[in-house]
């Protein structure tokens, strides 16, 4: 068409769901004179109180829902619009010059047009439409051309034509996951390595939808679900879903792991937010669990028992984690203005406690070394403190070296034989493990990009550090290996585990059907 052209977009997207599934859409308006007959020179711009050229687009009230706050919309709707580079161009929700109905409106200020001109309007953010088509019907949007006329005498005053503006139901991918069952009701994000996964998926009550399915490599995989594939690596899977009118892609990461369930415990302990508990295995075989205020014991990680409750144990606390040696179990609370060490002796089931009056500390653990007192580690978000339990006194402290400006999220100790070590994971993403028998300073092991808030060391036949979702082992002097993930768990929860023997780690994961024990053989 000869004159000033409008151009948008050819569809728009809506939900058919939207409250569980929501489409953006990345609009744009571009106004474009193309170069035809005779070439004008550039011309002024009128001056004297004269209006400036505008172009008005009715219409884009069929793209929002009219609710009592549908003009609120369509005006952040064109807030959200920015001109590529042009200032002399501008675009608002304004009103119709001859009726005063509302409409969008475009202006420019510019002293000279070219003869060829372009000019764009881009969403600095893509736009959710809210209002539900009932037709298939695609939108008119009436568009009227005013006053170019003097920068073009080419043109008439007011030029007046329509556009098109497709509408259609987008596609969604209800489900897309990784199993280990073909029955399809839970899905993992870790499946043992060797073992075969199930990768299936549904797409959203669409008759007319397609996928396909691409392996790592952009292979593709299946088209219909499910596909059955081994996990001998960590894999990663592509879905794309498509209909008529628009089409989604999602990704999915399914990785190998020695983890493996054992049994689903019905009777296990209720843990809390405050605790981080570990399983600990006693040399006659017994498990012993603290889930406060008691001590649980079991013998085959299923059936659990009270051993011995603690009546020492504080009512209010923001933290708690225990240890364990053969002679005596350890528990430290912290409350907001004090640290409780309470103690059991095995052989006489006797809980004794202890307190120092502290502030600003977020966690506080026991070390428990063969032949030694018992150690307190006290951690604020500043500092790490290591002190000698002597009389039921904190006493010789020493402060673990770290990194420079960075904070403290959380921590654990660990004790084995006479040696001991720390791993503490800073605010900056970055776990850092501590070999205590080298004066405290010896950071030895760094692991970059973490987001966790948590941290657990075990040791079997090799030192591990468990976050939520992931664990290392530790190898050598110079990094971490061999990553490997378990199953989700329920949000809010956190893994409790310990060892089983030289070879084996056990874990119990909660998630919304209730608590499973899994193991992890080397």
């Amino acid at each position: 068409m000869e004159g000033i052209s409008i151009k948008i977009p050819e569809k728009v997207f809506f939900s058919n769901a939207p409250g569980k599934y929501i489409v953006k859409n990345d609009f744009y308006i571009t106004i474009y004179k193309s170069l035809c007959g005779e070439e004008h020179g550039e011309r002024g711009k009128k001056r004297g109180g004269e209006m400036y050229p505008a172009i008005y687009i009715k219409g884009f009230e069929q793209l929002f829902k009219d609710n009592g706050t549908q003009e609120i919309q369509l005006e952040a709707f064109f807030k959200m619009f920015h001109s590529n580079g042009n200032m002399d161009w501008s675009i608002s929700y304004g009103r119709f010059r001859d009726t005063e109905e509302r409409c969008a409106v475009i202006t420019t200020a510019a002293d000279f047009l070219a003869p060829d001109f372009t000019v764009g309007f881009h969403l600095s953010d893509k736009c959710i439409f809210t209002e539900i088509p009932d037709t298939e019907k695609p939108l008119t949007l009436q568009i009227y051309v005013d006053d170019f006329d003097y920068f073009f005498p080419d043109l008439s005053d007011r030029m007046q034509y329509q556009i098109s503006l497709e509408r259609g139901f987008a596609v969604y991918i209800e489900r897309f996951g990784a199993y280990t069952e073909a029955d399809l009701f839970h899905p993992v994000n870790a499946v043992h390595k060797g073992d075969s996964a199930y990768i299936s998926w549904e797409i959203q009550e669409n008759e007319k939808a397609s996928a396909f399915l691409y392996d790592e490599h952009g292979a593709l995989a299946a088209n219909l679900p499910p596909y059955f594939t081994k996990i001998d690596k960590d894999r990663k899977f592509t879905l794309t879903a498509y209909n008529d009118f628009c089409s989604v892609t999602e990704e999915l990461y399914v990785y190998r792991t020695l983890w493996k369930q054992r049994i689903g415990a019905k009777g296990f302990p209720q843990t809390d937010e405050f605790g981080r508990c570990k399983f600990y295995k006693s040399y006659e075989g017994d498990y012993f669990l603290y889930v406060h205020p008691v001590l649980y014991t079991s013998q085959d990680l299923e059936t659990w028992n009270i051993y011995s409750p603690n009546m020492c144990s504080p009512s209010k606390f923001n933290f708690y984690s225990s240890s364990f040696s053969e002679q005596k179990f350890c528990v430290c609370y912290v409350s907001t203005d004090r640290v409780t060490y309470c103690e059991m002796d095995f052989e006489e089931k006797v809980w004794k406690k202890y307190e120092e009056f502290t502030e600003g500390i977020i966690s506080a653990h026991v070390l428990l070394s063969e032949g030694e007192p018992p150690v307190s580690v006290l951690a604020s978000r500043e500092d790490i403190g290591f002190f000698e339990v002597i009389g039921g006194k904190w006493m010789n402290g020493r402060y673990l070296k770290k990194p420079k400006g960075a904070k403290i999220k959380a921590l654990d100790v660990l004790s084995y034989g006479a040696r001991g070590c720390a791993a503490v994971l800073y605010d900056t993403g970055r776990v850092f493990f501590y070999d205590l028998e080298d004066d405290y300073k010896n950071n030895i092991f760094e692991c970059p990009n973490v987001k966790d808030d948590n941290i657990y060391l075990i040791k079997t036949n090799a030192i591990y550090i468990l976050l939520s979702g992931y664990m290392f082992e530790i190898s050598d002097r110079e990094k971490f290996t061999d990553t490997h993930f378990f199953p989700e768990f329920k949000a809010g929860t956190y893994p409790i585990a310990g060892p089983e023997d030289d070879q084996m780690i056990v874990a119990a994961f909660q998630t919304e059907e209730g608590v499973s024990v899994w193991e992890y053989q080397f």
